[in-house]
């Protein structure tokens, strides 16, 4: 054949084509009418030459069924369910027919179609036949036929069809998604009955998922998914349905294909909303929320990844808006995270230790001070707590790094949710956090941030689990987080943008909050390790707090009017001294001058309520300084004269105008500094406190001068510099009157000896209008303090010696009342209030009578006596070598030393003999240390070892030379303590320790010696008293106490007029003490301490019953014999007449 030539191409193009035959296409189907089974039957009849007649019948199907499943209900819609239930009944086989097959036409239209490759048939016949499954099965009727259509359509021979579907080109997503469609009816026909047979043909009907899961959707337009979802759409409703229909075991595997798990996850953000939602709630509701599934099968389903793609859907925006009653994707995906991640064994969150290590080891037969100090150093070595930190929930550890809670609030939600249910993760997430630094900048990303550490802060404590205390460093980022160093939060407080400082002094407040929360829940246990763990705690968070001295410049600089940061920054300053009192005793801060600034302003008043608020709250701030910081003198007068009365005076006159509002914080101020310096009485049944305030309360038109409050300021003063002096004036006042009690003269208030003294010349520079004012108050105290219980004849001679001294014309006779009538309750009852305080308003209304009963009553309350029973020593002593294993610093912090020096006093002869070799070797480590009081140390245990040398092979050493020489070490750890003084003149007296003369000569220091620093006395007492009873465990030390007249001693303190409480407390406790060291004998019949007792119950004191029980208890345990022939056998009869 030869070459063409250019004309017979010519040609040829000029000659038009063959056509396409167009009769194959997608044409819309013309509505028909369908008015029985039989027309419906011939619509479908297969018809193997006429394939565009196919396809239309199928299309016309389809409008059929779409008129019943759309139709609202009514005849027409009834009309035509009946026809395809009529239709559906022949076209199924009969029972045991198996060589007919239902919808047989149908069917038989889709296998040609797959042999003859006509997409469009491949892809009309499933999606009728789906919109089939959907039409009839929300009616019981078609059940049977739906089920026998169901299970033919998964027949080997369908099978095939559906594998040529699913294997289709990823281009044709027209033959894909109509498969994925049909096999999602099948799988929740009936509630899943076809579901298992389903995932039996897994191999074809599983096939290419997730391949299908990756397929999304090239059209844009918003209505482009009601449209025609895309394969995605379809495989994922596909998966959802099997997860929701199929069995435990079909559900594990399902979720053990991680392509098909990642499939479900990947890029859903980009999802369309309603399917998000969807699959959210789907998979909460069929996997989350299922007990029967195995959890190892959720967690595959939630892995970190997975959780961190539906975190992005927080940055969803819906580009239409949400229909009604749906959810939006952001709110969706938030409860579904949230539930996940703070619900325990649904996939995520696991039962975990809290602020324990999940390997802590827990002792189950009481406490083992040596395992627990040996894994505590394990725990908290420097090295292990790095970089991470041991969590069960690894998951959500990775997790929440992904997130950004200073950029977005839900986010920010979740953490702090995950944080309040897995508190273990708090320590994990900061560790890991290393990318954001809270350097100080004004910006929203900041500001997030620091609203972030301020929630983190604030999360509840989580409960103690062990019997042992946690992790410090644990402990240490929930209470203070890394982020948060001292020097970051020194620049945040010296900026000089307020915003930043604000933001940073609330963030140290909810921590030292916190903190006081931690060692208060830590101080209930009784375990010494809990005390140490405190200590520790305390110092660790310390060092990440800022000076006070940053804090003190800082609310120096605030001017004034700034309020809101002014009072953040006094709070501050008050939790440093309340909850890190050494910390902040490092520093000197006079508060004077604000706290008279204060009151200026309190008494000026504010303009608005707001403003009085916050002025209350920076004045009871202040005073919290003040009553903690010790270089606060309460009784120093300024020169100027718009304040010239004392802080104490002021306070006072605070304490007055906020007549009983808010005033607890004040009251107990007060009465601690009355106590201290015992400017009145404390033994009445009414408080002395209460009598002088409602005293100077307003009523009936009486108001309280300023020349008042001068008067009373000059004379607290005057007894506060010569105490000595006015107890004198007391005796001679009481004296003529031979009272039948010497101890009658104690329930009147020494201030009464200062007005008596100052009265004349108060007279003589006063004016009348102020005399009257200043004799109506002296009345009104007068006859409060009677009515409080003080002694009436004192009182009435006080009354008669200042009416004596001025002119009753002048004075109006204001003092001229009787005070017996006072005794009997004769008062007003606007003034009950302020002197009953602590008792309901309607006792108040009643007589003297029956508030005495009521009083009575009370006394009769059960004593808090703290019967200490002395320690039993424990057959091990691993405080041996405790010390070796610590820093020298730590080991005199967390008292291992002192417990070394406590085997000295072993009752065993081997443990003494190593303890001193110990001693000896620790000697020599301190020396060549850098301890900063090396030297002290240093010399306390040489000269200790010196004066063991010989007693340790002969017998224990006295438990008050052990006690006391463990008590030394930690004094001088801290120069500051208030017996530092004491104790560095103690060793440098003598290189050899008496231990026969150790009692005697600290009770002497103590007790008969001036303090070595103001206002200390009555703390060297306590600390002496304490190492009197810590030292007092055997017959031996008894004696020794006996020889040296300890007890005798500690009687003639306790009838100190100014001995606070707590060291009253002390004494009874010593001497209950006694009684398990045989020494209740020596008590009674050398040393008096029965009439003791009786001639303190004869004041009819709060303490009577725990005098009482005291009584009943040293009888009990003394000789009896040997007392009732000493007594002539009249102590019995003593012990029962006090003891009624």
């Amino acid at each position: 054949m030869g070459k063409r030539t250019t004309f017979d191409d010519e040609k040829l193009a000029g000659t038009p084509r063959k056509k396409q035959k167009l009769d194959d296409g997608p044409v819309e189907a013309e509505p028909r009418d369908l008015d029985s089974s039989h027309a419906l039957r011939q619509l479908l009849k297969f018809q193997q030459d006429a394939r565009s007649v196919l396809y239309h019948n199928i299309q016309a199907f389809k409008v059929f069924l779409d008129s019943i499943l759309y139709e609202d209900e009514g005849p027409i819609r009834k009309q035509r369910l009946s026809i395809l239930l009529d239709y559906l009944s022949s076209a199924a086989p009969e029972e045991g027919d198996r060589s007919s097959i239902p919808l047989a036409d149908v069917i038989q239209t889709w296998s040609f179609a797959a042999q003859s490759n006509h997409d469009g048939l491949l892809s009309a016949v499933p999606a009728v036949l789906t919109l089939l499954l959907k039409t009839i099965s929300g009616s019981i009727d078609f059940q049977e036929v739906g089920s026998k259509l169901c299970n033919t359509l998964l027949h080997k021979e369908q099978i095939r069809l559906f594998d040529r579907g699913l294997t289709a080109n990823k281009s044709k997503d027209r033959l894909i998604s109509p498969c994925l469609r049909l096999l999602t009816e099948i799988a929740a026909f009936d509630g899943g009955s076809s579901a298992r047979k389903l995932y039996a043909q897994r191999d074809v009907t599983f096939k290419r998922l997730d391949i299908f899961l990756s397929m999304r959707s090239s059209s844009v337009t918003a209505n482009a998914v009601k449209v025609r979802p895309s394969v995605r759409n379809n495989a994922l409703r596909y998966v959802l349905a099997n997860l929701k229909f199929q069995d435990q075991i079909a559900k594990g595997d399902i979720l053990s294909q991680s392509k098909v798990v990642r499939g479900i996850f990947q890029d859903i953000s980009e999802d369309p909303p309603e399917v998000v939602v969807e699959t959210l709630e789907s998979l909460k509701a069929s996997v989350i929320l299922d007990k029967s599934l195995a959890r190892k099968y959720k967690s595959r389903l939630l892995t970190d990844w997975s959780l961190a793609q539906i975190s992005r859907l927080y940055d969803h925006l819906d580009k239409s808006a949400p229909e009604a009653g749906r959810k939006s994707v952001v709110a969706s995906a938030h409860d579904f995270l949230h539930y996940v991640c703070t619900t325990i064994d649904h996939g995520v969150l696991v039962e975990q230790n809290g602020w324990y290590d999940p390997g802590a080891r827990e002792t189950k037969d009481g406490p083992d001070v040596d395992v627990f100090l040996l894994d505590y150093e394990q725990i908290e070595a420097p090295a292990r707590y790095k970089e991470k930190v041991s969590v069960r929930n690894t998951t959500l550890a990775t997790f929440l790094q992904y997130l950004r809670p200073y950029a977005n609030e839900y986010h920010k939600s979740l953490i702090l949710a995950t944080f309040a249910a897995a508190p273990e993760l708090v320590a994990d997430y900061f560790f890991k956090k290393k990318t954001f630094s809270f350097e100080p900048k004004l910006s929203a990303t900041w500001i997030g941030y620091s609203a972030f550490l301020f929630s983190c802060v604030q999360l509840p404590i989580p409960e103690l689990q062990r019997d042992m205390p946690p992790s410090l460093s644990v402990v240490l980022e929930s209470l203070i987080p890394q982020p948060l160093n001292p020097k970051t939060l020194t620049k945040c407080i010296n900026q000089k943008l307020e915003l930043i400082t604000f933001f940073a002094t609330r963030l140290l407040i909810v921590a030292f909050e916190k903190l006081g929360g931690v060692l208060s829940l830590w101080s209930t246990r009784q375990d010494s390790r809990w005390k140490m763990a405190s200590s520790r705690l305390v110092s660790k968070f310390s060092q990440r707090c800022p000076e006070l001295k940053c804090i003190v410049i800082a609310v120096r600089n605030v001017p004034t009017n700034h309020a809101l940061l002014r009072e953040a920054l006094l709070r501050l300053i008050g939790l440093y001294y309340k909850v890190t009192p050494q910390l902040a005793l490092n520093e000197k801060f006079d508060v004077s001058a604000m706290l008279t600034s204060a009151f200026d302003q309190e008494f000026l008043g504010a303009a608005t309520d707001h403003e009085y608020d916050l002025q209350s709250l920076q004045l009871d701030h202040l005073l919290a300084i003040a009553r903690s910081s010790p270089d606060m003198n309460w009784w120093h007068t300024s020169a100027k004269e718009s304040n010239r009365l004392s802080p104490f005076t002021t306070t006072l006159r605070l304490y007055v105008s906020r007549a009983g509002t808010g005033v607890e914080t004040i009251q107990s101020l007060l009465k601690s500094l009355v106590a201290e310096h015992t400017i009145l009485q404390q033994v009445t049944r009414g408080s002395s406190l209460n009598a002088l305030t409602a005293s100077l309360a307003d009523l009936d038109g009486w108001r309280a001068s300023e020349v008042l409050y001068l008067f009373l300021d000059n004379c607290i003063l005057r007894f506060v510099r010569k105490p000595v002096k006015y107890c004198g004036e007391l005796d001679t006042i009481a004296e003529p009157l031979f009272l039948s009690s010497p101890d009658t003269k104690n329930t009147v208030s020494l201030l009464f000896t200062v007005l008596l003294e100052q009265w004349p010349f108060f007279i003589m520079s006063s004016t009348r209008e102020d005399l009257v004012n200043v004799t109506e108050w002296l009345a009104r105290y007068l006859r409060y303090s009677v009515y409080i219980g003080e002694d009436v004849t004192i009182l009435s001679i006080v009354k008669d010696n200042l009416s004596e001294l001025v002119d009753k014309e002048r004075c109006e006779s204001k003092l001229e009342m009787d005070l017996v009538n006072a005794a009997h309750g004769h008062l007003p009852s606007g003034v009950r209030i302020f002197l009953d305080a602590s008792e309901p308003i309607e006792v108040l209304a009643g007589d003297h009578e029956n508030r005495h009963i009521q009083h009575q009553s009370k006394s009769k309350a059960e004593p808090t006596l703290s019967r200490l029973e002395p320690p039993e020593e424990a057959d091990d002593h691993p405080e041996l070598s405790r010390w070796t294993r610590k820093d020298l610093l730590d080991a005199v912090e967390d008292g291992a030393v002192g417990e070394l020096l406590l085997c000295l006093c072993s009752k065993y002869g081997e443990i003494r003999k190593q303890a001193f070799d110990a001693v000896r070797a620790l000697s020599t480590k301190v020396i060549g240390s850098d301890y900063t009081e090396r030297q002290q140390l240093h010399l306390l245990l040489e000269e200790i070892k010196e004066s063991a040398k010989g007693a340790v092979l002969n017998g224990p050493l006295p438990y008050f030379t052990g006690v006391l020489a463990s008590r030394i070490v930690t004094v001088m750890n801290d120069p500051l303590h208030f017996m530092y003084t004491k104790v560095n003149k103690f060793l440098n007296r003598s290189p050899v320790w008496d231990f026969a003369k150790l009692p005697s000569y600290w009770v002497d220091r103590a007790f008969l010696h001036p303090p070595a620093d103001i206002d200390t006395h009555h703390q060297e007492v306590k600390w002496v008293l304490e190492t009197l009873l810590d030292g007092l465990r055997t017959r031996e030390d008894m004696e020794s106490y006996r020889k040296c007249n300890v007890f005798e001693r500690t009687l003639s303190l306790s009838a100190s007029p100014c001995l606070p409480p707590d060291c009253f407390e002390n004494i009874i406790d010593l001497f209950y003490r006694c009684t398990y060291v045989d020494g209740g004998t020596t008590l009674i019949t050398r040393c008096g301490l029965m009439s003791w007792i009786q001639a303190q119950l004869a004041h009819e004191s709060d303490r009577s019953e725990t005098l009482k029980a005291l009584a009943s208890q040293v009888y009990e345990a003394c000789d009896i014999d040997r007392v009732t022939e000493w007594s002539d056998g009249t102590l019995a009869k003593t012990i029962g007449i006090m003891t009624l």
